[in-house]
């Protein structure tokens, strides 16, 4: 029976729950990041995930899916605030019920909490003593503060207001992407910001690829702050064949800016991953990235590595990265630049740029480990042990964790001071993790495999 050193629970809305999105295409990252470094990925959501196919891609990755038995709709909340949107006290509800569920059956080392309601949700449980809760920055806004005056703002003030505080929370880390995200949200009053990187989400990426290459590739859907009028008329001034990858619901637009700039050299794929995902950016021959607004892009990560990539200079999202190994020009100058990259002979490969990226990847990794090994060293331990605990358990080398709460002491649900009890006295005992289950021993070279013997009291001593 396989077995892991941590078991990390994985925060994300239903809403985000998809292949094609930044914060989904995290989940499928994460979840492959920790299968790599012997950790087990409980994706926590506040519903039933309607994406089966990336329900498919999850588990395949090695994550487990848990969500709430029972759901409030959030049709009422929908309705009301359909011109403006605010905090859904409802989803709020969902996600307390989820991370119940999820304590019911195991122990954590870590929340990575990426829906601003489920942070509200997870810090009410204050187990920030005991591991770590990390809200992760996604949210363009969340950041970059004046975003949220912009007129295409989808949210109403107070929920800026709202989560901006949560920044400031005193025992939450806010995890991000960059150096230059830490600077920003510092001069807001987060406290507590750790650089933990997002890992690319299609790992072949990281490959080189010897493929034959032809068109001027764009990635996002069609919305403002990615700018796709000026991808088209780039284009229809470069005269060279197009490329998009885009979302379902952004298919119709391209196609009707194409027609109408009179393009006819166009290939679209919608809501792809995986291979077909892959093939289409190493085929193409260069990446026009020509977004306004941008927290930590995958699309410009896993585009620089295998072509000349360019972008506007209107922006200051790309000094995240270094500037040596992609191109930044003006609007009215880009066409030409574009052309004679796209002519040009030799092995892009030659720059190094892959390589840059490997390290890059090589780091979030380290970053995500090293924290969270720190942070667990230095946890609390905790003063609470019941008498009925010491009971109950008297006797036994090894439990497992659900069946000793339901079974042993034959409750329904887990109170939140037994988890405390036994989280916070972690270093008196060895804890095992499986796909489905957290098994407590005071024998070191105890295996799931092994038939529990009833012997010495797991708490003695304590």
């Amino acid at each position: 029976m396989k077995t892991y050193e941590r078991r990390i629970g994985f925060l994300i809305s239903d809403q985000h729950f998809h292949a094609h999105g930044g914060i989904g295409s995290f989940a499928k990252s994460f979840t492959e990041m920790a299968e790599g470094i012997n950790w087990k990925v409980d994706m926590i959501l506040d519903k039933k995930p309607r994406h089966d196919n990336f329900v498919e891609i999850i588990e395949r990755a090695g994550a487990n899916i848990i969500y709430p038995k029972q759901t409030i709709s959030y049709g009422h909340h929908t309705n009301f605030f359909k011109n403006g949107d605010t905090l859904n006290s409802d989803k709020i509800s969902n996600f307390r019920n989820a991370i119940i569920e999820a304590l019911q059956m195991n122990m954590y080392d870590m929340f990575v909490v990426n829906t601003q309601e489920a942070m509200t949700a997870s810090y009410a449980f204050s187990l920030d003593d005991y591991f770590p809760t990390v809200f992760y920055t996604h949210l363009h806004s969340m950041i970059y503060r004046e975003a949220q005056n912009f007129t295409s703002d989808v949210f109403l003030p107070n929920y800026h207001h709202f989560f901006n505080k949560h920044m400031e929370f005193s025992n939450a880390v806010i995890g991000t992407q960059s150096q230059k995200n830490v600077t920003e949200l510092s001069q807001y009053g987060a406290k507590n910001i750790e650089l933990l990187g997002m890992p690319m989400s299609e790992r072949s990426l990281l490959e080189e690829y010897n493929t034959e290459r032809n068109g001027v590739l764009f990635i996002g859907r069609w919305e403002e702050g990615k700018n796709p009028e000026a991808y088209i008329k780039v284009m229809k001034s470069c005269n060279l064949p197009c490329k998009v990858m885009t979302s379902e619901t952004s298919v119709k637009k391209f196609v009707s800016a194409f027609d109408t700039a009179g393009i006819t050299d166009y290939t679209i794929k919608a809501d792809i991953a995986g291979k077909e995902k892959v093939d289409f950016i190493t085929s193409s021959k260069v990446y026009f990235m020509p977004s306004l607004r941008e927290n930590y892009p995958f699309a410009f990560i896993e585009c620089l590595g295998h072509m000349p990539t360019v972008v506007l200079d209107v922006q200051d999202w790309s000094t995240n990265f270094d500037q040596s190994y992609f191109f930044k020009e003006k609007l009215d100058d880009v066409a030409p630049l574009i052309t004679q990259l796209y002519n040009s002979t030799g092995n892009y490969y030659d720059t190094k740029a892959l390589e840059y990226i490997q390290t890059h990847e090589s780091n979030f990794k380290n970053a995500w480990v090293s924290f969270l090994d720190k942070y667990l060293s230095t946890g609390k331990k905790s003063s609470s042990n019941t008498a009925q605990l010491h009971t109950i358990i008297d006797n036994k080398t090894t439990i497992r964790y659900d069946e000793f709460f339901k079974n042993d002491l034959g409750r329904s649900s887990v109170d939140r001071n037994d988890y405390v009890s036994i989280f916070g006295n972690r270093n008196k005992y060895k804890l095992v993790y499986t796909d489905h289950h957290t098994y407590l021993s005071k024998d070191i070279a105890f295996s799931p495999s092994d038939v529990v013997q009833s012997s010495v009291s797991l708490f003695e001593g304590l």
